[in-house]
């Protein structure tokens, strides 16, 4: 199995509604597709793959997702605030 995309969980841009209601809309992350920024901006790059890893990472905390694009880097999400959708 692997990850097909990321939802994030209390994270993503917020917008207030005509009533004066808050909505957060999260940010979402699909494998191949254009990677967007906080602002909804393409950053030009493509995901390529996603991995969840879990170890004694220090710097990030316990459980990561790494998501690879197509210009070669790899961008470190901390589990606890992403839900990763699985596929065949």
């Amino acid at each position: 199995m692997k990850i097909v995309s990321l939802q994030s969980v209390g994270l993503g841009a917020a917008y207030t509604r005509g009533d004066g209601e808050q909505i957060i809309a999260p940010d979402e992350i699909y494998v191949g597709t254009t990677f967007l920024n906080s602002s909804g901006n393409s950053l030009g790059v493509t995901v390529t793959e996603i991995h969840y890893q879990q170890g004694d990472f220090d710097a990030y905390g316990f459980e990561i997702y790494t998501v690879h694009t197509s210009d070669g880097h790899i961008r470190v999400l901390p589990a606890d605030k992403y839900i990763a959708e699985w596929s065949e």
